[in-house]
């Protein structure tokens, strides 16, 4: 069972429910190169996230990119403490503001597309 959330405090999109069990999944799509993921780095957490890419030709069949919140820190720290380390340098200071988190495609192509077994295993159905 699968329910929408509605609002813009709330903290999933989607709670998969499985008789007691219940997982939160955050849902993104685009048609670009890259997903616009909020303003700070996801939650070192298990909180699934599925990236949904939409293709330019109707006919073809969007791509699912199904990771969980830890996964997806793990994938985005690099670039944010190599961002935060040329600010630092420039700036003589941390950057303490919110910015824009994305992701890009091509990060995702291994070991993510169509893991739909996350979402099984958090829902307890295997």
């Amino acid at each position: 069972m699968a329910a929408v959330t509605y609002g813009n405090a709330k903290k999933a999109d989607v709670i998969g429910i499985n008789g007691t069990t219940a997982a939160s999944l955050e849902v993104k799509s685009t048609a670009q190169s890259k997903w616009v993921l909020g303003s700070e780095l996801p939650a070192d957490n298990s909180s699934i996230w599925i990236l949904v890419h939409l293709p330019e030709n109707e006919f073809e069949s969007p791509e699912y990119f199904v990771i969980t919140s830890a996964e997806l820190r793990k994938l985005l720290l690099p670039q944010h403490e190599a961002y935060n380390a040329k600010y630092r340098e420039k700036h003589g200071k941390d950057f303490s503001s919110k910015g824009v988190v994305t992701i890009q495609r091509k990060l995702l192509i291994d070991g993510y597309l169509g893991a739909w077994e996350k979402v099984r295993a958090a829902l307890k159905l295997m």
